[in-house]
């Protein structure tokens, strides 16, 4: 999908607020998420030959979660930014799928550096090298703009069980209430 631009989404679940929380504390990978690429390029290293999740929870039921394919450098993929309510039949997983705002602006350098070259090329009627640079362009922006992330994302988020009244209930409470 196309993530230059935050998505919102949703997950429902049968879970508690502080299930949910002791399920992502056991499936996540723990990771503070810092400003620099550099930073995330370092964990990345460390888990190259693995596919995990990996993200933050604080107290007050704010989530960070991003997904590592192995042997995939994707540091500047798109994550799950949200927070877990409580609602009547467990709670919801709410925020918005979307990528940090280094990845907007190298986007945004990117596409104004070729933008200039391939009008200096026309300008000087380079034609030849102002196609190649606007090839080049069209490539770079859909390489930039694509993420396959976000379906891993979303199910990771739907994999949680779904909010339903019944024997699935009860086993759910089994689950995830015991003490670690």
């Amino acid at each position: 999908m196309f993530l230059l631009f935050a998505k919102k989404f949703s997950a429902e679940t049968s879970l508690t607020p502080a299930q949910c929380k002791r399920k992502l504390r056991c499936d996540l990978i723990s990771y503070t998420r810092r400003p620099s690429l550099i930073a995330v390029n370092g964990f990345i290293k460390t888990h190259r030959s693995e596919s995990c999740f990996y993200g933050d929870l604080d107290k007050n039921g704010r989530v960070e979660i991003f997904f590592h394919r192995a042997k995939k450098h994707d540091g500047a993929s798109a994550g799950f930014f949200g927070k877990i309510e409580k609602t009547e039949h467990g709670s919801r997983i709410s925020g918005k799928l979307k990528r940090t705002a280094a990845v907007g602006i190298a986007a945004a350098v990117w596409c104004i550096l070729l933008i200039l070259l391939i009008l200096t090329l026309i300008s000087l009627k380079i034609y030849d090298g102002a196609a190649c640079t606007a090839v080049l362009f069209a490539v770079g922006a859909a390489l930039i703009a694509y993420d396959g992330s976000e379906n891993a994302l979303k199910s990771y988020l739907d994999s949680f069980p779904k909010p339903d009244s019944g024997d699935n209930a009860d086993k759910t409470d089994a689950i995830y209430n015991k003490k670690e």
